[in-house]
């Protein structure tokens, strides 16, 4: 008889890079080693340690932080321009502080508007390389994501921050429902106890995306662009998405911001074509949205190309999918994190509880918020 899958299983399907095993003692600056010193022996290495040493760091000019965590595939094929220092001993790509000589008009004389055109001159270079096309794609999405934690405004394409291991930030909206006549739950909702009085209205992926193909989703989600705000980009995704049963006025009215998930995860063969083995340090802004009248007023559409069809599932019903692992990773664990906000799992009902409750919100080793504003 099969194990049945736990819920911190579903958590470690996203969350699954490893964890320092003393973290007192495991900082960044740990991990790295001058050019004269040998490499410790991987048996002398916790895992988290090894996972480290198997990548680059990627800085920005006069910061010492890493904002991204390359591959040995992506620094093999990269050929970077004379605006990077690759440094081999300690494993690190610098992107060096732009010159005067550097700038062109359209960086109106400043090094920090450089710094993004410099990177997208050396992502558009990337695209032509047989194996790094295959991440990138054929063209730009056409959308600047910033770089998080930055000392200064900097961003790249969005195809790029998988490629660079950046953080990719984005919002998620859980939309959902209660059911106020308890006469229409049966036996088996009952005895969930909280929780059997939640509907939630699940999309699934077309089934023709590039990345998690025919994976439920959240109801409204997508990436926080450069230079908007989360409740801006949820604003905009649901009326993209969901706008057939969502009006602006309503979510701008009703829903609510919950918080954040974060996570660090090595993708595999579902995150599309050449991610496999990237580094993907993710930030999501969670937001809910309780539909009134139990949702009867509200019809959800399938979206060409993007949302194959809608569900309402109630608590059992996702949990089960969760624990089949039909969700996308990102979205099972901001789902889980909404039942742990709402009381549906608690301390009394599920063992692993506080271990869930911790990866939820991971410290990311790399920075998440920046100092702009002190200086």
């Amino acid at each position: 008889m099969t194990r049945p899958i736990t819920l911190l299983e579903v958590v470690k399907d996203c969350d699954n890079f490893p964890y320092p095993c003393c973290p007192h003692l495991q900082t960044w600056s740990s991990t790295t080693r001058s050019p004269s010193e040998p490499a410790a022996p991987s048996s002398d290495t916790d895992p988290y340690s090894r996972a480290l040493s198997n990548l680059w760091t990627f800085h920005l000019p006069y910061d010492p932080a890493p904002h991204g965590f390359l591959t040995h595939k992506v620094i093999s094929n990269m050929h970077w321009t004379k605006h990077f220092h690759v440094d081999a001993g300690n494993q690190s790509v610098d992107l060096l502080p732009p010159s005067a000589e550097d700038l062109l008009p359209e960086d109106n004389g400043s090094w920090e508007v450089a710094c993004s055109r410099i990177l997208d001159e050396q992502i558009d270079m990337a695209r032509q390389d047989n194996v790094l096309g295959k991440i990138l794609g054929p063209k730009k999405k056409g959308e600047q994501f910033p770089i998080v934690g930055a000392q200064f405004d900097v961003g790249v394409d969005r195809s790029a921050i998988g490629l660079l291991g950046m953080v990719g930030r984005g919002a998620h909206m859980t939309v959902y429902s209660r059911v106020r006549s308890t006469s229409s739950l049966d036996d088996e909702q009952r005895k969930l106890g909280g929780g059997k009085d939640l509907r939630f209205w699940i999309p699934r992926r077309h089934y023709r995306k590039s990345t998690y193909p025919g994976k439920l989703d959240q109801a409204v989600a997508g990436g926080v662009a450069r230079g908007e705000t989360p409740w801006e980009c949820i604003v905009r995704e649901a009326v993209e998405e969901a706008g057939s049963a969502l009006s602006e006025k309503f979510v701008r009215a009703n829903a609510k911001a919950a918080g954040t998930v974060t996570w660090l995860n090595t993708a595999d063969h579902r995150a599309g074509p050449g991610q496999e083995g990237l580094i993907n340090p993710g930030v999501l802004y969670v937001y809910d949205l309780e539909l009134p009248d139990e949702g009867r007023d509200f019809r959800f559409e399938p979206v060409p190309g993007d949302i194959d069809s809608w569900a309402v599932m109630d608590t059992n019903e996702v949990m089960a999918a969760m624990k089949r692992f039909e969700f996308k990773p990102s979205c099972a664990v901001v789902m889980i994190d909404f039942l742990v906000r709402h009381g549906v799992v608690t301390a009394e009902n599920e063992p692993d509880y506080i271990d869930i409750v911790s990866r939820l919100h991971r410290m990311l080793p790399m920075p998440t918020s920046s100092s702009r504003r002190e200086r």
